[in-house]
């Protein structure tokens, strides 16, 4: 049988995410020299870190019950593997801070790039919410899921800019 996820442990998932979509953004506002390009970049690397806010938030008003275990995990492993699951699916760390992305070989690039990963966070969202035990904090998750799809539409608009 398949383990569900809590709603804690969809919020650890969405802290995780959204710091690395703040690390993502910040780095690529350093490593442009377009003045509108990095105040977008910026705005974006503070909405992401609003966001860990807001999931922290909901991890903090979360009941007792929600956040209990249902398995024996004295090395911290279930923590490790949530991290490990938003590392690697959304906003993944090893590519979006590579030297090789930090290049910025074209702004265009980094616009996709940001976008195809707005669009995996909105998914990955959607299905940990549907996923989830309990509905405690759904509503706050789907407002998170519309605000992920206002940068999806913030970064469709650059690339179309860069494309005329």
């Amino acid at each position: 049988m398949a383990r569900l996820f809590n709603a804690d442990e969809i919020f650890t998932i969405g802290v995780q995410i959204e710091k690395n979509g703040n690390a993502f953004y910040a780095a690529a506002a350093a490593h442009t020299d377009d003045p509108d390009l990095k105040k977008l970049f910026l705005q974006l690397a503070e909405w992401e870190q609003s966001h860990v806010a807001i999931f922290e938030d909901l991890r903090f008003r979360l009941p007792a019950e929600t956040k209990a275990q249902d398995v024996y995990d004295p090395d911290n492993m279930v923590h490790r593997y949530l991290k490990a699951v938003a590392d690697d699916n959304v906003f993944v760390k090893g590519l979006t801070l590579s030297p090789d992305l930090l290049v910025w070989t074209s702004p265009l690039k980094v616009l996709n790039t940001a976008l195809d990963f707005e669009k995996d966070s909105v998914v990955f969202f959607s299905s940990m919410k549907d996923a989830a035990i309990s509905t405690t904090g759904a509503a706050e998750v789907e407002k998170l899921v519309l605000e992920e799809l206002k940068h999806i539409g913030y970064l469709t608009g650059e690339i179309r800019k860069l494309g005329e």
